[in-house]
């Protein structure tokens, strides 16, 4: 079984360009903040957004780091871990739910490169993300990194985790399936979000890529009957936010 931690809790921050200033947007945690930045841009013609997502740590027969986030984490996480009383040599593994920057891009401060560490945490990741033109922003990094390629439609991470591919989102995005004391948790990265409603009514965004596959993956997540989800820019899910 095993614990499981949000070390940092996701966000969205935006700022307006007005009259040569920068105004910062209230602070606003989702699912509010998602309306909360589009009122924003309606109210402003010069928008600006980061926002990151939760970074999961699992303890238990593996130690694991799931999506360090944004470069801009890097101190943020490795104190966070810390407070953990956990350090970057005690990880097990890097896993990543896909190679967003937004989710990769602080594996750079938290693994050192492999020439220094023997390859020592491996970041896990799917291959079929490594052929997604969103790659291109991350490789310089991860290619620095022992990587360790998903291959397939599922199988094991460590100890007990499994890991599941759900398309949607990108080509090679993965759910992470882990058993605890009260019942399973998926980590599921951003095939679930911005809003917990389209998930509960199964109705897909109009503006998705692939709503299909999409919606293949949320009943797929549904069918496995967890008790809490980890989606990558939402507060976590319970049960009752998708059942009646």
């Amino acid at each position: 079984m095993y614990t499981v931690d949000i070390l940092i809790p996701t966000a969205r921050l935006a700022f307006a360009v007005q009259d040569g200033r920068v105004r910062l947007m209230p602070e606003h945690q989702p699912p509010d903040a998602y309306h909360a930045y589009q009122a924003f841009r309606k109210q402003h013609d010069v928008v600006g957004m980061t926002t990151f997502p939760n970074t999961v740590l699992l303890r238990g027969p593996s130690t694991i780091l799931v999506d360090p986030g944004i470069h801009l984490q890097n101190e943020p996480v490795l104190a966070a871990l810390a407070a953990c009383g956990v350090s970057p040599d005690d990880l097990d593994l890097v896993a990543l739910t896909h190679a967003h920057l937004d989710h990769a891009g602080a594996v750079g401060d938290v693994v050192p490169p492999a020439e220094y560490t023997g390859g020592r945490p491996p970041v896990a990741v799917h291959e079929a993300e490594t052929q997604e033109p969103h790659w291109a922003a991350v490789e310089g990094e991860l290619n620095r990194r022992a990587l360790r390629l998903l291959e397939g439609e599922e199988g094991e991470l460590a100890g007990g985790i499994t890991w599941v591919r759900t398309r949607g989102h990108t080509e090679g995005g993965v759910c992470f399936r882990v058993p605890t004391a009260e019942g399973l948790v998926v980590i599921v990265g951003d095939v679930i979000g911005p809003l917990v409603e389209d998930f509960a009514s199964l109705q897909p965004p109009v503006d998705e890529p692939d709503p299909e596959a999409l919606l293949r993956s949320w009943r797929l997540i549904r069918s496995w009957r967890p008790v809490r989800i980890i989606p990558g820019h939402m507060r976590p899910l319970e049960a009752s936010a998708w059942h009646s």
